[in-house]
């Protein structure tokens, strides 16, 4: 067989492997997303089906609220909605559901700013570790932008910031912006060792391929 197509189908099947894992995250009533890992999101696209989010293996980081109706009845309640809440989780390979618990008055929704009580769970109902903290708004603003709210954020020593070594959700991952997926490191040793096996095993037409091949960017 030819080392360079060999080469190929072998990187193929792990690139499938990855793609393969994924979260997906469902939204309870009234959770609305703003905004994920650094960026604006449109909830927009969550309003079709059942309100979810598919998201790579990794760790993630989410901007949340919780839009409820709030009043004495029926015929006189209002929309309101809770502060920002950042909230930064881990997570391989499974389907987690984020909720919050029934707000339907307004000294209900002050005391959930106070004490948000956010619930994370996966789909057997066990409990999910994650981080939150609120995403405070500086004075007085028409349209909040929560890119720039969050690149000031990440900046801080908060255990719900993307960019700082967040050693309870993981002991060996640096969260960074410039890292979208976490792979694991041993993946990586054995993508490095088995280049390297059929580098060797080519002659010198298939390396100059090889070579070709990868500075292609295919």
């Amino acid at each position: 067989m030819n080392y360079l197509y060999a080469l190929v189908l072998f990187i193929s099947a792990l690139v499938s492997f990855h793609v393969q894992a994924e979260v997906t995250l469902h939204l309870g009533e009234g959770v609305r997303i703003h905004a994920v890992d650094g960026k604006s999101y449109s909830n927009q696209e969550l309003l079709s089906g059942r309100p979810r989010l598919t998201l790579d293996d990794g760790v993630h980081q989410i901007v949340v609220d919780y839009q409820v109706e709030v009043g004495r009845g029926n015929d006189d309640g209002v929309i309101d909605h809770s502060s920002a809440f950042v909230i930064l989780f881990n997570a391989e390979d499974k389907a987690l559901t984020l909720s919050a618990p029934p707000v339907s008055t307004r000294r209900e929704l002050a005391s959930f700013n106070d004490n948000p009580g956010w619930i994370l769970h996966d789909d057997i109902g066990k409990d999910h570790e994650f981080h939150m903290d609120v995403l405070d708004i500086s004075g007085f603003q028409l349209v909040r932008d929560y890119e720039e709210e969050l690149s000031e954020f990440n900046k801080s020593q908060s255990k719900a910031a993307l960019r700082r070594v967040n050693a309870d959700i993981s002991e060996s991952e640096a969260v960074t912006e410039s890292l979208p997926q976490v792979q694991s490191s041993n993946d990586q040793v054995m993508v490095r060792k088995m280049l390297r096996y059929w580098y060797m095993k080519a002659d010198d037409q298939t390396k100059s391929e090889m070579k070709r091949w990868i500075n292609s960017g295919y």
